[in-house]
């Protein structure tokens, strides 16, 4: 990444009802080079190049293929955040693509927000992606989209958003 910040990754563990540990999302946070303050993902993101959203994306794979072993041997999945642009690049190259599909532990995790989600299976690329990886839906409730995707079936898992429950709590 560049000289102005640094990325640190972190698992976050996604647990089931019965509060078991099933999987771990990678979460990334950029702070300035010296440590001192923390720069918003979303900020940072949102300035990438393509090129720089597949480093970091090739970063984040390479702490899970390290860490390999744990996840085959304990029966766990990693979610790992999909951008559009790397979504474009693993349809496009199948070099990208190949990597990807040695580690059946992982599964994409794409937001309410992602580009023409409520098209659902109309979305050819988001089709395509959903027949080659696992894809999960992390914020279901968020507000940002229809249940056409979900209800098309290209999800595996879908996660609700906490609001979202909170909400219907109340």
């Amino acid at each position: 990444m560049e000289n102005l910040y640094h990325s640190d990754c972190y698992f976050l563990p996604i647990r089931d009802n019965q509060q078991l540990l099933v999987g771990v999302e990678l979460i990334t946070h950029f702070s300035s080079e010296d440590g001192t303050v923390r720069i918003p993902t979303s900020r940072v993101i949102a300035q990438l190049t393509e090129e720089q959203h597949w480093q970091l994306f090739s970063e984040q794979l390479e702490l899970l293929k390290s860490c390999q072993h744990f996840f085959i041997q304990h029966k766990l999945f990693a979610w790992l955040n999909l951008t559009p642009q790397v979504a474009t690049l693993l349809l496009d190259r199948d070099n990208y693509a190949g990597e990807l599909l040695k580690y059946p532990f992982i599964e994409l995790l794409i937001n309410e927000n992602y580009p023409h989600l409520n098209e659902g299976k109309d979305n050819r690329d988001l089709l395509s992606l959903s027949q080659m990886y696992p894809l999960v839906l992390g914020n279901l409730g968020a507000g940002n989209s229809t249940m056409k995707a979900v209800f098309d079936g290209l999800f595996t898992r879908v996660m609700l958003e906490k609001g979202f429950i909170q909400q219907q709590i109340r």
